[in-house]
């Protein structure tokens, strides 16, 4: 609650213990009138009694008709004088004297309540109302026992005292009146006061509260201009001391932060630098031992390829001259067999032991077979030579079907059929592309790395009983000014959270010994840097892995520059 509220309501309480003690300073008068009344009612009554009870012993010699007589003159005179309602009644409440000549003789029954009664027992003044259709509104009396200076109590002396009653009344109630109108001007004039106070008081609170607000919501230039000489005065001046200083140390403080900002974005640009300088180091490393392992297998495959591909090219050569002289003596031999059917036995022995019918029909067959195993000898030293293109920087036309199916030859031995795994079909999809300048050895190592990679994923799936087919789908096509070739398997894919982490450096699923996580780091810097070229990874759980390279036929010139 508000202090305004308070104050209101602290006045306002007292306007109402104000008016309350009027009404009970009211309540007081009228009970004082009604006092009054009674007892200056009783005087009169008393002193009519006494005055009775004298009359009756000093003239006690008289009839009792004379007595009675003397008493109704004294009650007429009295009402003449007064103008109120007097009666005079003996023990037994017999009326002796009354205004009304004819109540005279007969019993009181007008005190409902037997007060008169009560009265004549015990001597003690009582009042009540009667009520009769004479006095429809009620008159009040009052009776008084008269008794003898014995002390003997002779009857009761009944007095109305109506009108002592409404004049007590009447001037009880224009006090009341008065007190009444001057306890709602003090409660009005005490919550005006009480308003005008609290006005005055809270208005530099609010202001003060109002600060208090602002400071907090961080506007330290706030300040409270507030010119009294009393304690809230004083108050506002502390609080703008305080604002003064929150703002100087504020101040401070954030000069401070700033420093402390700048030498920590200092550090930590120095740290990052530094980290990154270790990891393109260690990069470089990998790449350079990986390239000259690459460049040492190159060197390795060109130097067997070459040292294989003379034998081979002598024999392959020799193979057609061979197979011509084989010809020509079989037809010999059996123009032997026509024209000398029988020859000497010697010639039949010889004939028997070599069974010439069977090597004239296995010879040839020989031959043929030779010329096939010497003709995949050439296609796999090919194959090498073509690979060997690894150690190679020139920047040449190259055919990417030939590097794709020489890589593949490589491979053949993982592809082929395992004794704990079927063999890992491959599905060729060639489209019509052209010829492209590249780095052939390059894009073979590309090749190499997403092949193996596609052969170690469903290897790893059969073992898991995840894929039972393994299959390989290798496609190409041209759109627009670009080659793309798309390697997929049909192995349990590349989770989300894994494919935007796959090119990076060092980054690796595999068991710790298999990979080193430059694999396709390496073969995305091939595609990306060197041939200006994009290389992706499209794949869903359980859907398989897909790699698409796209490589830009014409850029590829831009890229040698």
């Amino acid at each position: 609650m508000k202090i305004s509220q308070k104050l209101i309501l602290g006045t306002l309480g007292m306007a109402t213990l104000s008016g309350i003690i009027g009404a009970i300073s009211a309540n007081q008068q009228l009970n004082i009138a009604k006092y009054l009344a009674q007892q200056e009612a009783e005087e009169v009554a008393g002193l009519l009694g006494y005055f009775v009870s004298y009359d009756l012993e000093k003239h006690e010699m008289r009839s009792q008709d004379q007595m009675l007589a003397h008493l109704q003159e004294h009650v007429q005179s009295l009402h003449k004088q007064r103008q109120r309602d007097l009666e005079i009644v003996d023990r037994n409440k017999i009326i002796l004297a009354d205004v009304v000549a004819e109540d005279i003789g007969t019993r009181l029954d007008h005190d409902r309540n037997n007060e008169v009664g009560q009265t004549i027992q015990d001597g003690i003044p009582r009042t009540y109302i009667e009520t009769s259709p004479e006095y429809p509104n009620g008159i009040h009396l009052i009776a008084v026992a008269f008794k003898t200076s014995k002390g003997e109590t002779m009857g009761a002396v009944i007095l109305e005292y109506t009108p002592l009653y409404k004049a007590a009344l009447a001037i009880a109630h224009k006090n009341i009146f008065v007190t009444s109108v001057i306890s709602s001007g003090c409660g009005i004039f005490a919550l005006l006061v009480g308003y005008l106070v609290s006005k005055t008081i809270s208005k530099p609170i609010k202001k003060l509260q109002q600060a208090v607000m602002n400071v907090a919501e961080g506007k330290l230039d706030t300040r409270v201009n507030i010119c009294s000489h009393d304690e809230i005065g004083e108050l506002a001046t502390s609080f703008n001391k305080m604002a003064d200083d929150l703002q100087y140390s504020r101040g401070e403080l954030v000069n401070a932060n700033e420093q402390l900002r700048d030498k920590i974005s200092e550090r930590l640009k120095a740290e990052a630098e530094l980290q990154q300088v270790l990891k393109d180091l260690k990069k470089t490393q990998m790449q350079l031992i990986q390239s000259e392992k690459m460049s040492s297998l190159g060197q390795l495959v060109a130097g067997v390829a070459h040292e294989i591909n003379n034998p081979v090219n002598f024999i392959y050569g020799n193979l057609q001259h061979t197979d011509d002289y084989t010809q020509q003596l079989l037809l010999l031999i059996k123009l032997y067999q026509n024209y000398y059917p029988n020859p000497e036995p010697e010639i039949k022995n010889a004939n028997a032991e070599a069974d010439i019918e069977y090597l004239t029909e296995d010879l040839p067959k020989m031959l043929t077979s030779m010329k096939m195993g010497a003709k995949r000898i050439r296609e796999i030293v090919l194959s090498l030579r073509i690979f060997s293109r690894l150690d190679e920087a020139e920047f040449k036309t190259a055919d990417l079907h030939e590097g794709i199916d020489s890589t593949l030859l490589i491979l053949q031995h993982r592809l082929k059929l395992q004794n704990n795994r079927p063999e890992i079909k491959v599905v060729k999809e060639y489209g019509a592309i052209p010829q492209i300048q590249c780095f052939a050895g390059q894009l073979n190592q590309v090749f190499m790395n997403l092949l193996a990679n596609a052969i170690d994923a469903l290897e790893d799936c059969f073992q898991k009983e995840l894929c039972p087919n393994p299959l390989i789908r290798i496609s190409s096509e041209q759109v627009n000014e670009n080659v793309i070739i798309r390697i997929a398997d049909n192995g349990v894919g590349i989770p989300q959270e894994i494919q935007s982490r796959l090119f990076d450096p060092f980054f690796t699923t595999k068991a710790v010994g298999k990979g080193t996580g430059m694999g396709l780091s390496i073969s995305y810097q091939i595609i990306t840097d060197k041939h200006g070229g994009s290389l992706q990874c499209i794949s869903s759980p359980g859907q398989g892995a897909e790699f698409v390279i796209t490589i830009p036929i014409r850029v590829a010139k831009a890229a040698q520059s």
